[in-house]
């Protein structure tokens, strides 16, 4: 089983009010920074499209037109890599319902239909597409597929107020705490619960009714098992035994999964005898790639 390479597509939309213009510029800045620090992806595996005014900011691309994302993301599908996985993320504006829900952008803007068919290029490599902005919900349905992970900031397109969700899920990527299996890196899943739950905690404690209701939409249950690091593709490059660690970590992913869709057929003692030391296993080389990375 080979590595995969991940490519990392971050569009952020347009502001308006310069206010959200910076906040949407700052969550793209960060999650862009997060993914080559602390999932370790090589700066051509991060594309950010955002508001001119970020032109000098280190991980910006150009801008978040829609002829960019297009180009963005064919350029990726093009080069048919059959192990790579692709992340887009998007953040700002949203509005309209159904297959027409859209993102704001400066010119054109792209709909639940555009990106179903931009993503339909990949074929079967997997892809991570993440909604955040508000009015997202009726995204879901159009562009969900088997092999992919979709996640929108509300659950329909009525919910058009800003969205908490979207930092809070930039927060589990760029900081420490939502790594619930403490086996140190964030998955998709990890992402998601942690911004939900932190999304409610920020109403509940300001005392108003929340006005978003993230979704996630998991074809084949790989949320669990998507990392940005795509196995070790970012912090394995140049380094032979750090990317057969990885690849090995993804085989132990791999088989606690297929464990997990075993269950029902065994018996409660020798599901979770095998599963802890399978768990123990994954821990301890989650360990001895710290520890190579610490060294290298």
């Amino acid at each position: 089983m080979l590595a995969a390479q991940t490519h990392l597509v971050i569009v952020s939309g347009i502001g308006g009010d310069p206010k959200y213009t910076k906040a949407f510029g700052s969550l793209g800045s960060t999650l862009a920074q997060a993914a080559h620090d602390r999932a370790k992806l090589t700066d051509s595996s991060i594309v950010w499209l955002g508001d001119t005014s970020a032109a000098k900011l280190r991980w910006y691309r150009g801008a978040s037109t829609r002829a960019n994302v297009e180009q963005a993301l064919a350029r990726i599908a093009d080069r048919n890599e059959a192990n790579a996985q692709v992340v887009l993320v998007l953040i700002g504006h949203g509005s309209g319902e159904g297959a027409e829900t859209r993102v704001s952008l400066p010119g054109p803007d792209m709909t639940a239909q555009d990106f179903a068919r931009l993503l339909s290029r990949f074929g079967n490599r997997r892809v991570a597409f993440i909604n955040l902005t508000s009015a997202s919900g009726d995204m879901l349905p159009v562009v969900a597929a088997p092999n992919r992970v979709v996640m929108t900031a509300t659950k329909s397109a009525f919910q058009r107020n800003e969205s908490q969700f979207a930092r809070y899920f930039v927060d589990a990527l760029a900081k420490d705490g939502a790594d619930t299996d403490k086996d140190a890196r964030v998955s998709l899943l990890e992402a998601f619960k942690y911004a939900e739950s932190e999304t409610k905690r920020f109403y509940e404690t300001d005392g108003k009714l929340a006005t978003e209701n993230a979704q996630l939409a998991d074809e084949g249950g790989i949320a669990g098992r998507f990392f940005l690091t795509g196995g070790g593709a970012g912090g394995s490059v140049g380094s032979p035994r750090l990317s057969a660690l990885y690849t090995e970590r993804s085989a132990l992913d791999d088989q606690i999964q297929s464990l997990k869709q075993r269950k029902s057929a065994m018996t409660p003692d020798a599901y979770y005898a095998e599963l802890e030391r399978m768990l123990v296993s994954l821990a301890m080389k989650s360990r001895e790639i710290r520890q190579v990375e610490r060294g290298s």
